[in-house]
């Protein structure tokens, strides 16, 4: 536009230049003056494209237009809040300050369906939180929650890694510290300290179905629940832990401890089932399908309030159809009871359901308390009716000064049908003449019972006469209805008489049972106790014998040849001969000295020689000659590397032991020959806590390893404008090359025109 100007102010003064004498002077002038324009446009316009194209070059129209409306581009990052008062990536920071924004009166509600919602602070008596939102998880940081209960009424809520400390009463909350109402509820990573006020009703954790709907789905995983209760005087419940109405729950990897006191038992008209029990570490009722695995149960007596039957359960479990109670360790204690007071303990109870597995179980009552004929120390009571119930391979213990059961199981409520096989049963009481001062490893009140291939050992804490009450498996108190009996193959040691008592049978067969006593006065030979033969149905029973437990020790660990020729025949594992070819060890004596000890590796100060490195080969001949049967092996090559057919001694061993295997004792990245510590090439899939890495630490890592080799990029970037540069004064030389003469010609005519002038 400058130029534009200057040539219409030229063509106003060559139009006041009519009638000037020279005028084609005055159109020369005009000429040069459009060449010049000319000129000076097409270099303007070369430069603003330069300028205009360096400018624009990787920006987008959107965002030229909205740099220049003056606003934020949508693709920066919102910034996080210094406190985490917002949600963030679906995640909601609850402190003091914003819980009233999430919990409206103390309700979660359904907006926050899909959400994570995180304690970032220390909270006391919030109350009763209640969870009406779906998949939502609500979570701790470590922080603890004092006397703030929860109660899960929506589908699929988690509640993991919070700590929850409870003092008071929660009536409000159904008296549960954690309360289930929802289907595909979460319980992980859960640390609950309850201690209940006194005669106050309380639950740990209460599951619940409603009305007639059970719930599904629970998982209770990782979880510590430490419960104290103090119902003393109150006929109300405690339980750490207690289950009613949900199919297909998961109960896994908890440890659940109780300090209870001893409460009667509610008997109804069909016998005991979960609310018959006051006092419980955990109950579990109606719950089908259910999976109770590798959890520690711990119980203890705090109180023995006056009551008839002073009766703790550490878990019952009853009507629950199809279930697995598998791997757990239960504990059981009472110190509070003297001995020659009864009371009433029992490990796992078990009532009216089928189909149920009880294996890998460790179960131990340990109490100071009972007298003759009275009191119980049950690890296992089973109670019909029961169907399919199967106890094996549990390890079971018992103490106490009274009657005493290891697995005892009855039909008066119902039939049962059961198996107790590979169990291993130790168990100490106070056996005597009276029907109720028994002491046996199994009792089997049952309509039909498979015992079979269990190791039982039972003692009584008093002397044992041979009309006591003693046995490893018995029917001796006496119930209604026919009794069918599969018992083989048990080991029984005893302080007693007999491995084996039976009141009557139908259709039975007790065969194959050893009794290894300690009695030095059991000189019977048949372990097995029928009683009245005419009580016995197509009874089958043979080989049940008797041996004194010095003997049967002295034959299983103190075996003596007597005297016997005695040959020793070592197994050969590696193909290691104990023969030795002495056909090349000459008489006389060896001339070729040797300074060093061949059996040990390394010791040779001559390099070269036949010994090599690892020493230990047969003397080699005069001749030079190192032959093993007639063959060379290999030629010396001066370093100790020759090839031979006679091992080292470090080889020789190495090939005798095997490593890390069942007869080697070397470790190694070996088991049983095969490497098990192999180098792989898989990258670790599993997720971290933290996620992925967002594009923007990408970016930004990208960055600092650029700013990181400044050296290099700094270098680049100086020759790039260096060539930058010299194309500029490229593009420059031309331009100027033709206005200088421009100008020069344009002086020159204005001088002449002031010449004409004059």
């Amino acid at each position: 536009m400058i130029f534009k100007n200057i040539f219409l102010k030229s063509l106003k003064r060559v139009k006041l230049l009519k009638g000037v004498k020279n005028i084609g002077l005055n159109w020369k002038l005009i000429l040069g003056l459009i060449i010049i324009y000319g000129v000076l446009s097409i270099s303007s316009l070369s430069a603003t494209e330069i300028d205009d194209n360096s400018s624009l070059e990787g920006v987008s129209i959107e965002k030229v237009s909205t740099i220049a409306n003056g606003t934020v581009l949508n693709s920066i990052d919102e910034e996080i809040p210094d406190e985490p008062d917002l949600v963030v990536d679906d995640t909601v920071y609850v402190t003091s300050k914003n819980i009233d924004d999430y919990f409206d009166s103390g309700v979660l509600k359904s907006r926050f369906n899909g959400k994570t919602v995180i304690f970032a602070e220390n909270f006391e008596n919030l109350g009763k939180l209640t969870i009406n939102a779906e998949n939502v998880t609500i979570k701790g940081m470590g922080y603890s929650l004092k006397n703030c209960v929860f109660n899960l009424e929506a589908k699929n809520i988690t509640l993991s890694d919070l700590n929850i400390d409870l003092d008071s009463e929660f009536a409000n909350n159904d008296y549960a510290g954690v309360l289930v109402y929802s289907d595909y509820a979460n319980l992980i990573n859960l640390n609950i300290n309850y201690v209940v006020p006194t005669n106050v009703q309380a639950y740990g954790v209460y599951v619940e179905g409603i009305g007639n709907r059970a719930v599904k789905n629970l998982r209770m995983i990782n979880c510590s629940i430490n419960f104290e209760g103090h119902n003393n005087n109150v006929k109300v419940y405690n339980c750490a832990l207690k289950i009613v109405d949900c199919d297909n729950a998961l109960v896994a990897n908890n440890t659940i401890s109780s300090a209870l006191p001893l409460k009667d038992i509610i008997f109804g008209a069909n016998g005991a089932e979960l609310a018959s029990d006051l006092v419980l570490t955990v109950g579990i009722g109606g719950c089908d399908n259910l999976t109770f695995v590798g959890n520690k149960l711990i119980s203890e007596v705090n109180k023995r309030p006056q009551c008839a039957y002073p009766s703790l359960d550490t878990m019952l479990i009853s009507k629950s159809h199809n279930s697995l109670i598998a791997n757990n360790s239960i504990y059981m204690s009472d110190f509070l009871t003297f001995p020659g007071v009864d009371n009433y303990l029992y490990g796992l109870d078990i009532y009216n359901l089928e189909n149920l597995t009880v294996i890998g179980n460790n179960i131990s009552i340990i109490t100071t308390g009972g007298k003759l004929a009275a009191g119980t120390a049950y690890p296992i009571q089973i109670t019909g009716p029961i169907a399919n119930v199967n106890i094996t391979h549990n390890d079971l213990y018992s103490f106490s000064n009274g009657p005493n059961i290891g697995v005892y199981s009855q039909n008066f409520y119902g039939a049962t049908s059961l198996s107790i096989t590979y169990n291993k049963i130790n168990v100490t009481g106070l056996a005597g003449t009276h029907e109720w001062a028994l002491v046996a490893g199994i009792e089997s009140q049952d309509t039909h019972s498979i015992i079979q291939h269990n190791i039982i050992e039972v003692h009584s804490v008093g002397d044992v006469s041979i009309n006591d009450n003693l046995y490893g498996v018995s029917y001796h108190q006496s119930t209604s209805g026919d009794h069918q009996y599969d018992i083989q193959n048990n080991t029984v040691f005893s302080d007693g008489y007999y491995s084996v008592n039976l009141l009557s049978s139908v259709n039975s067969t007790v065969a194959n049972n050893l009794l290894v006593t300690y009695n030095p006065k059991a000189n019977n030979t048949n372990g097995y106790k029928y009683g009245d033969l005419s009580a016995h149905k197509n009874m089958e029973f043979y080989n049940n014998p008797v041996i004194s437990a010095f003997n049967y020790f002295a034959n299983h660990e103190n075996n003596v040849d007597n005297g016997e020729e005695f040959n020793y025949n070592p197994t050969n594992n590696n193909d290691i001969s104990n023969n030795i070819d002495g056909s090349q060890i000459s008489s006389d004596e060896d001339t070729n000295n040797h300074h060093y000890n061949p059996l040990i590796p390394g010791s040779s100060n001559q390099s070269g020689s036949h010994e090599g490195e690892e020493g230990w080969v047969i003397p080699i001949e005069e001749n030079g000659n190192n032959q093993h049967n007639g063959e060379s092996q290999g030629n010396n090559d001066g370093n100790g590397n020759s090839t031979k057919t006679i091992m080292s001694l470090k080889e020789l061993i190495m090939n005798y032991i095997n490593s890390n295997t069942q007869s080697g004792k070397v470790n190694n990245t070996s088991y049983n020959g095969h490497k098990v510590n192999a180098d792989s090439n898989n990258s670790d899939d599993s997720p971290s806590d933290s996620g992925s890495e967002s594009i923007a630490s990408q970016s930004k890592s990208t960055k600092s390893v650029d700013e990181s080799s400044t050296g290099e990029s700094s270098s680049v970037s100086k020759k790039i404008y260096e060539i930058d540069e010299k194309n500029e004064i490229n593009k420059f030389i031309p331009s100027v090359f033709f206005i200088i003469p421009m100008l020069i010609l344009f002086v020159i005519g204005l001088r002449r025109k002031k010449l004409n002038f004059k």
